[in-house]
């Protein structure tokens, strides 16, 4: 039978993805080239979270904590191609983080 689990990815992001996927992966160093490529680090993340939607029982949370005056809105748009909830905490603290982080949980039927 299939597993009947589930897996909630709660992630904190400023929205500004800015290490590609095979440095964090400890594949490649982090070249000056690698790094100014912000339209290829954002294509890698959707792809990312678009293949993470696909998965059985997978469910996503972005808790975007980027500063309103110099949005990019990459956070908003990460949530929708995982097929995630998407919150925008403004003032975001330890306190706030957990809370949020809390309720999507409890809306997921996790504690």
């Amino acid at each position: 039978g299939r597993w009947g689990g589930k897996v909630v990815v709660v992630a904190i992001t400023d929205g500004r993805a800015n290490v590609p996927l095979a440095v964090s992966m400890g594949e490649e160093e982090l070249t000056p080239e690698l790094q100014k490529d912000k339209v290829q680090l954002k294509e890698e993340l959707l792809a990312t979270a678009r293949q993470m939607r696909g998965l059985f029982g997978f469910n996503m949370v972005v808790l975007d904590t980027e500063n309103k005056f110099v949005s990019t809105g990459v956070a908003k748009e990460l949530a929708e191609a995982a097929g995630g909830r998407y919150h925008y905490i403004p003032k975001a603290d330890e306190a706030s983080l957990a809370g949020v982080a809390k309720d999507a949980l409890a809306s997921f039927g996790l504690k």
